[in-house]
C-alpha cells in the first residue's frame, strides 16, 4: 500500500513539472507563500544584502503563471511539427533549460538569470510592500495605494542591483490611486454605453475621464513616487553612460565626502532622470520633485544639513553636462509590475516618455521567453518582424461596419491574407499566430471567443500580436489570493514573443486611427512632417510609444501597452 501510495504521489508530482512536495509549496500560487518571501526580502534589505533581497521580491511574482507554465514544459506538445530552425534536439536542450529557469529558487540562480540577457536591458521590478493587508480586506473593496519596492536591474554578464523602498503617500486624495483608477475605468464603460448618441454630452464626459486620468498620472509622480521615478527610465547608450560616469567621479571628487557603492547608483540614476520639457535648463529633476530632497534621503540626513548642500553645489557644477544626458535616448527597459499595482498606466508617467518599454509578468517568464527565440535562427527575436508576412482577422462577428470601411484599404495595401466578417475555424488562428511574423486582431475585446485562451497555450506563436481590441490585454483579478488572469498570459505561453494590446476599453474610432498608422509604420512607411511617426522606429516599444501621440483622447493612449520581448521590424520590400 506504501509503495502504492509513493508511486502514485511520485507520478502526481511529476504531471506537476515538480520533484518534491517542498518543490511543490514554493511554486504553488498561495498569498502566504508571497508574504513570506517579501517579509525576507524586507529582512535581507535590513541586512544590506541587496542581491539577496531582489532574489526574494523576484520570487513573489507570478507564482501561477510559473505553475501553468511547468505544466506545459512537462507536457510538450507531441503533435506539433518543428519549423526550420526548431529541429527536435535544439527544442529539447531548450525546453530542459526552461525548466531549470523555472525551478530556480537560489540567489546564485536568480544573477545567474540577470547574466543571461542581453546588457542594454534594463529590468524594472515594482512589488507592492502591504504584506498581508490585501488578504484582509474585504472583497470588492480598493486597497489603499501600497509602500513599493522599486528594484531596478541592469543586464549582462556584470549585472547591477538598485533597490529602493517608495512610502505609501500620506495624503487621503492620493491614497485612492487604485480606486479611482477602476472608477475611471468603470464609467469610461458607460459613457460609451449610454452616451454615443449625444457627442456633445459624450465628448464633454470623456474629456472629464481624460483630466482625472492625467491627475491619477501626476498623483503617481509627484505625491506617491517622487524622486524615485528616477528608478523608472531605460539603461543609456554607452556613450552616455560613459559620460555619466566621467560626471559622477567629478562631482564626488568636488563634494570630497565618502559614498557607498549603492548611493553612487541612486545618485546616478537621480541627476540623469529625464525631465519635463517645461523644466528644460532647469537641475530640478524627478517630474518636478526637489533633487535636493532626493540627495537627502540617499544619504540619510536633513535636507538642511552641510553635506546635502555640499553634494547639491557639486552636482550644479556639472548641469551642463547633465542636461544633455537627461534627453539622450534610452534602451529598452522591462517592467515587472506586482499584481496590485499592475492596472495602472505605468508608461504614461513624463519619466517614460518616447521610450521603448514593455511588461513581463516574472524574471523568470522573461529569462525563459528570451531562451526560447534567442537560440532560434528563424524566430522573429534574431530576423527581425518582416512585414511583409502578416495577417489580419478583421470584426469576425461582422457588427463593425464603420471599421470595417475605415481599415479594408490600408490593410489591402499590405499583401496579407486574412479574414473579414466571418469568424475564423481554431486551425485557421492557430495557423495566423503560428505562421506569421505578425498577426493583427481588430475587433471586440482580445479574440478569444474564437481561440479561447487554454488552446492559445497549446500553440506555438511566433507572430507578434497586435490585438487592437477592448481590455485585450487587461489582467482581471480572480480574488485575494490568485494572481489576475488575461489572455496575454496564454500567448506568453504559447512563447508568443511581443503581444501590443489595451489595457481597458477603448473608442473604435480613435483605435482605428492609430491602427493604420501603426501598420503603415511597421511597413516603413514615412507619416505626415511633424506627426510623432513621420520617421518610424523599427523598435517595436519606442515605435508604440510615438504612437500614443496619435491618439485624440488620453484614455486611448493610457490603454496601449506592450508585453514581451522588445522586437523590431524589418521591411523586406524595402531592400
Amino acid at each position: 500500500m506504501a509503495s502504492t501510495l509513493e508511486s502514485l504521489t511520485a507520478e502526481i508530482l511529476r504531471g506537476m513539472g515538480v520533484g518534491s512536495l517542498s518543490e511543490v509549496a514554493a511554486t504553488l500560487p498561495s498569498a502566504l507563500t508571497t508574504d513570506v518571501n517579501i517579509s525576507a526580502a524586507e529582512m535581507e534589505l535590513k541586512a544590506g544584502r541587496i542581491e539577496e533581497a531582489f532574489h526574494q521580491l523576484s520570487l513573489s511574482h507570478s507564482t501561477l503563471l510559473h505553475h501553468r507554465m511547468a505544466q506545459r514544459l512537462h507536457k510538450p506538445n507531441k503533435n506539433r511539427t518543428d519549423d526550420e530552425g526548431y529541429d527536435s534536439d535544439l527544442n529539447s536542450i531548450s525546453i530542459d533549460n526552461e525548466k531549470m529557469t523555472l525551478a530556480t529558487t537560489k540567489k546564485e540562480g536568480t544573477i545567474d538569470l540577470l547574466q543571461k540577457l542581453p546588457s542594454d536591458w534594463t529590468i524594472v521590478q515594482i512589488t507592492s510592500a502591504n504584506v498581508g493587508e490585501c488578504n484582509l480586506r474585504k472583497i470588492g473593496d480598493h486597497p489603499p495605494t501600497p509602500r513599493l519596492y522599486i528594484s531596478r536591474c541592469t543586464c549582462g554578464p556584470q549585472p547591477t542591483i538598485a533597490i529602493q523602498t517608495v512610502a505609501a503617500p500620506r495624503d487621503k486624495g492620493v491614497r485612492g490611486i487604485l480606486e479611482e483608477i477602476e472608477l475611471i475605468k468603470e464609467e469610461n464603460k458607460l459613457i460609451n454605453r449610454d452616451f454615443r448618441k449625444q457627442v456633445q454630452k459624450y465628448h464633454a464626459k470623456r474629456e472629464e475621464l481624460n483630466n482625472r486620468l492625467k491627475c491619477v498620472v501626476k498623483s503617481m509622480e509627484v505625491a506617491w513616487l517622487k524622486h524615485w521615478c528616477c528608478l523608472l527610465p531605460g539603461g543609456l547608450e554607452p556613450r552616455d553612460q560613459q559620460v555619466l560616469k566621467d560626471t559622477i567621479r567629478r562631482i564626488l571628487s568636488n563634494y570630497k565626502g565618502c559614498l557607498t557603492e549603492n548611493q553612487q547608483l541612486l545618485l546616478q540614476y537621480m541627476i540623469s532622470c529625464p525631465i519635463p520639457s517645461e523644466k528644460a535648463g532647469s537641475i530640478e529633476g524627478g517630474s518636478g520633485i526637489s533633487l535636493r530632497a532626493g540627495i537627502a534621503v540617499i544619504l540619510g540626513e536633513s535636507v538642511r544639513s552641510q553635506n546635502v548642500k555640499n553634494l547639491y553645489a557639486a552636482i550644479q557644477s556639472e548641469e551642463a553636462s547633465l542636461e544633455q544626458l537627461r534627453r539622450a535616448p534610452r534602451n529598452p527597459v522591462i517592467l515587472i509590475i506586482d499584481k496590485s499595482v499592475v492596472t495602472l498606466p505605468w508608461e504614461m508617467m513624463w519619466v517614460m516618455h518616447d521610450q521603448p518599454v514593455t511588461r513581463m509578468p516574472s524574471l523568470r517568464m522573461l529569462v525563459l521567453l528570451y531562451q526560447h527565440h534567442s537560440c532560434r535562427v528563424n524566430s522573429v527575436l534574431v530576423q527581425g518582424v518582416d512585414s511583409s508576412k502578416g495577417f489580419f482577422l478583421v470584426d469576425p462577428d461582422s457588427n463593425l461596419p464603420s471599421t470595417q470601411e475605415r481599415v479594408k484599404g490600408p490593410l489591402a495595401e499590405t499583401g496579407w491574407q486574412g479574414i473579414t466578417a466571418r469568424r475564423p475555424t481554431h486551425d485557421e488562428f492557430r495557423e495566423a499566430i503560428s505562421a506569421n511574423d505578425l498577426f493583427v486582431y481588430i475587433g471586440h475585446g482580445s479574440g478569444s471567443q474564437y481561440l479561447p485562451g487554454e488552446l492559445v497555450e497549446r500553440s506555438e506563436c511566433r507572430a507578434l500580436a497586435l490585438l487592437y481590441g477592448c481590455s485585450s490585454v487587461r489582467l482581471a483579478p480572480r480574488g485575494r489570493i490568485p494572481d489576475p488572469w488575461g489572455v496575454v498570459l496564454n500567448y506568453l505561453i504559447a512563447y508568443c514573443p511581443c503581444v501590443v494590446g489595451m489595457l481597458w476599453d477603448v473608442t473604435d474610432k480613435d483605435t482605428d486611427n492609430l491602427t493604420l498608422e501603426m501598420l503603415r509604420a511597421l511597413q516603413g512607411i514615412n507619416g505626415v512632417p511633424g506627426s510623432p511617426l513621420a520617421n518610424p522606429p523599427s523598435d517595436i516599444p519606442l515605435l508604440v510609444a510615438r504612437s500614443r501621440s496619435i491618439c485624440r483622447w488620453y484614455l486611448t493612449a493610457a490603454a496601449l501597452t506592450v508585453y514581451g520581448l522588445p522586437l523590431h521590424v524589418v521591411n523586406s520590400n524595402s531592400e
